[in-house]
């Protein structure tokens, strides 16, 4: 990622090669000029807390750090992420040297960018290999210009120097196949022979752009460097100059990133400055030509491992890298999230006029409620209206759901709650403006949750399926042999990251065993893992994981008394799909089943 400089090396090979007469004094027999001390490297300490992930309780937004979800993470390095207009939203791309994504090979240890789609901060569509073409091997990150509508790029370059990379930019082409490169040029203005010119990224005018360089008159390292031109038509980038004071120091600078939405931050990555350790993420900000002090971003984001490649697509989506320990080895890709930590019931809910339930020959499946909107501080703009309508079934037979509650949420924040007619089904109306939770209960059996997005749906009409089961699964994931600190969001049952954190899911289950608290005997907590390790262990972990989930249930209200915690370890894997992988099939298998066991 980064180039390794051996400056004693360069600088002995230097006076080698200009002899005696580099000494001031003629001395009386030859002398070797010895190198000049290497630039003093000396971070200082930071041990700030400035991103709160503590729980507050009940009522209160809980802020998150979880990695990406597979296939944008993987077993390799997984290094940067960015984010490509489209007509749908944006495509994401990660520079990874991952061996093969979807039967396309790579050589392992070898950079290639991949695209998916982006659909929200932890759900993507199919990951493909972007189509390169002749481009050279690229290395790090890729930045996308709005402004000249040009994907910029760093790559080996055309010589025999292992570690001469230079910068390029790339026309992109997006389409359902994925993305592609075309019409490849070096920026031959901006790279310097024989030197890492690497990690590019524009401001939002796209007439200066910052890259990392080691070329000589930085600090030290490499350090961020800077060119301007008079337009964005223009290819004359003036001559590269490092950043002033106090951005650059004598160590390494990295990774500098200016979001589009806010011109005046710089984010850069850096092993100068007061780090918590290793690489960590600052930020600097931009005013009149000048450049402020660069301020740690603090723990938890900054550990003491590596964190590089900040990217921010708006005020509310930040991504890194690190190579903290988790499920995966080396790099891998984070974001920060956040939950409203609410009890469901009773919270904002609109009353609407309910259908006869009592009287079977109504035909209850036309009926449609308005939902108001909730207030904003400023006007929405008017979107329209789309129709929801809900399918609701219960039990092994799928029957009509009838009499269970149903929900509608909208930014964690309870909008709706009504009863399913007698025919399983009932109709929503509400704005073409959000993220929308749907979702049923039931005193006697489970819930079920589904996510709709809404947000620019050209639909009028939208249908969601809800199942009420008798045995409810929630697949909380933890990291390897953790059972205290789990992943934010829980896994469906394809193994897929759901839309539903562990908190949400336990906020339902704890909801649902106290509607049934008055003829509710036991409520039956089953821990399940994978098959790797001993019977032993898998029992101990299955326990342990199914305790922390119960532990969580009395917090939010639900009696010790009625817990019963069991663990069945990997003696009873879920059933084995044709084809499945390992990874897979694993990650489907760890989970915790729920049973109400009634008086």
């Amino acid at each position: 990622m980064v180039r390794s400089l051996n400056r004693s090396y360069l600088f002995l090979a230097l006076a080698l090669l200009l002899g005696v007469s580099s000494c001031n004094q003629p001395q009386v027999r030859p002398l070797i000029c010895p190198p000049p001390p290497e630039p003093i490297c000396t971070p200082g300490t930071f041990d700030k807390i400035l991103f709160d992930t503590i729980f507050h309780g009940v009522g209160h937004w809980q802020n998150h750090i979880t990695m990406l979800p597979a296939p944008i993470n993987s077993a390799a390095d997984d290094y940067a992420i960015t984010f490509i207009p489209s007509s749908g939203g944006y495509v994401a791309l990660i520079s990874s040297d991952r061996a093969s994504v979807a039967g396309a090979s790579s050589e392992r240890g070898v950079q290639r960018f991949y695209s998916a789609p982006f659909i929200s901060k932890l759900r993507y569509g199919e990951l493909k290999m972007v189509e390169e073409g002749t481009a050279p091997v690229p290395i790090g990150a890729g930045f996308y210009s709005k402004a000249d509508n040009l994907f910029y790029f760093s790559a080996k370059a055309h010589n025999t120097d292992p570690d001469d990379f230079d910068l390029y930019t790339a026309t992109l082409h997006v389409s359902a196949e994925g993305l592609a490169f075309s019409d490849v040029r070096e920026l031959t203005a901006l790279n310097s022979e024989h030197h890492f010119d690497s990690q590019p990224t524009l401001d939002a005018t796209g007439t200066r752009i910052y890259f990392i360089s080691d070329r000589p008159g930085g600090m030290g390292g490499t350090d961020i460097w800077y060119s301007e031109r008079t337009s964005i038509s223009s290819a004359d980038w003036s001559e590269p100059r490092p950043l002033p004071e106090p951005v650059n120091s004598a160590c390494d600078e990295l990774s500098p990133y200016i979001p589009s939405y806010d011109p005046h931050t710089l984010y850069f990555a850096s092993n100068g400055h007061a780090t918590v350790g290793g690489y960590d993420l600052f930020k600097t900000r931009i005013i009149d030509g000048r450049y402020s002090e660069p301020e740690n971003l603090g723990k938890p984001i900054n550990t003491q491992y590596d964190e590089t490649f900040p990217v921010a697509l708006n005020d509310t989506a930040f991504f890194w890298s690190s190579n903290m320990p988790s499920s995966e080895q080396g790099m891998n890709l984070y974001t920060t999230t956040r939950s409203y930590m609410g009890q469901l019931a009773g919270r904002g809910k609109v009353e609407p006029e309910q259908p006869n339930v009592n009287n079977p020959q109504q035909d209850t499946s036309s009926v449609v409620t308005e939902i108001p909107p909730v207030k904003e501080t400023t006007p929405a703009k008017p979107l329209g209206s789309v129709e929801i309508v809900a399918h609701v079934t219960r039990g092994a037979e799928n029957r009509p759901a009838a009499g269970s509650d149903i929900f509608v949420r909208k930014d964690s924040t309870e909008i709706f709650r009504g009863k399913v007619p007698a025919t399983g089904q009932m109709g929503f109306k509400v704005n073409r403006d959000a993220v929308y939770d749907v979702g049923a209960e039931t005193e006697d059996a489970f819930f079920d949750v589904k996510q709709l997005d809404l947000r620019g749906s050209k639909d009028s009409l939208v249908h969601v399926y809800l199942h009420l089961p008798d045995t409810l699964v929630i697949r909380i994931n933890f990291p390897f042999d953790d059972y205290q600190n789990p992943y934010e969001f829980t896994i469906d049952e394809n193994g897929q990251s759901s839309a539903i954190t562990w908190q949400q899911a336990l906020d339902l289950t704890a909801h649902s065993a106290l509607q049934s608290l008055d003829h509710l005997k036991q409520l039956v907590l089953i821990g399940h893992t994978d098959s790797l390790g001993s019977d032993a262990y898998n029992d101990r972990l299955g326990y342990r994981r199914a305790t922390f989930v119960a532990l969580e249930l009395e917090k939010r209200g639900v009696p010790a008394r009625i817990i019963k915690v069991e663990s069945r370890g990997r003696t009873q894997p879920v059933a084995r799909r044709p084809g499945e992988s390992d990874e897979l099939f694993r990650l489907r298998s760890r989970r915790v089943e729920f049973i109400k066991v009634f008086q």
